[in-house]
């Protein structure tokens, strides 16, 4: 659970970001950033006069970005952005797992926000990292767990193929309303009671903040995470049943 000084102290790194750009004339650019974080910027920033914001995490499939925020009118794209791949080459045999490779970097002693996205392949893996994670990681990573790599700067061709973006696929619920309790129900298939326990007991999120209000209704774009079932996200795609009810298609992340 994040805590409203978490909220406030990060919104006020965004206030920084934004006065520094304007200070210096030039963009400035965040570590990487979760989904909340982003969605965070987006929703404080995305209006504010005088700047402009992008978030790039290296390549289309990353989920973990950084923000740039720019004085307006400043020219500046995702070839600005301070993010440096690197490969990680092992046996094709071995099968790495995400957590070892983010714990070879960690035991390097750098922060989580210096590591972006992760892309396990064959024979090889990218890592999307900062400049400082990229050095150290070059010179100091020889194994993940127990399987041993060698790491080199930018993306070997079997890194590019491991690149791909996060799958999921497309669920149809019928429920009564857009509710939050109607939308938790018709997702699990828990009755509209239990649905109403879950999101009261802390298990559901939206927008990556815990929410514990049964009646909030949602809207298109929406994310929503129920602890035990996964994350989802809501389309626009609403039809009427025969009997009055909504058809609604989510999006089920894997």
């Amino acid at each position: 659970m994040h805590s409203h000084d978490d909220t406030a102290e990060f919104s006020a790194r965004l206030d920084d970001m934004c006065a520094l750009a304007e200070k210096r004339g030039r963009p400035v650019y965040s570590a990487f950033l979760n989904d909340r974080e982003q969605y965070q910027a987006v929703k404080r920033l995305g209006n504010r006069s005088g700047i402009e914001t992008m978030l790039w995490g290296g390549d289309e499939a990353c989920t973990r970005r950084m923000l740039c925020v720019a004085p307006e009118g400043t020219q500046t794209g995702r070839e600005d952005f301070p993010i440096y791949p690197v490969t990680l080459t092992f046996r094709k045999a071995d099968k790495p797992e995400h957590r070892d490779i983010l714990g070879a970097f960690m035991g390097l002693g750098i922060e989580r926000e210096t590591v972006g996205d992760i892309f396990i392949g064959e024979g090889a893996a990218a890592v999307f990292c900062t400049v400082t994670a990229r050095d150290m990681a070059t010179g100091c990573i020889t194994a993940v767990g127990r399987i041993g790599v060698s790491v080199s700067d930018g993306l070997g061709e079997n890194a590019k193929k491991a690149v791909k973006p996060a799958e999921f696929r497309e669920i149809t619920i019928n429920t009564a309303s857009l509710r939050a309790d109607c939308i938790v129900g018709g997702i699990t298939g828990l009755s509209r009671e239990k649905s109403a326990g879950l999101i009261r007991s802390g298990s559901f999120m939206l927008n990556y903040s815990e929410c514990d209000n049964i009646s909030r209704t949602l809207s298109e774009g929406d994310v929503i995470t129920i602890r035990g079932h996964g994350k989802y996200v809501l389309t626009g795609d609403i039809s009427e049943t025969k009997k009055g009810r909504m058809r609604l298609v989510v999006k089920k992340y894997s």
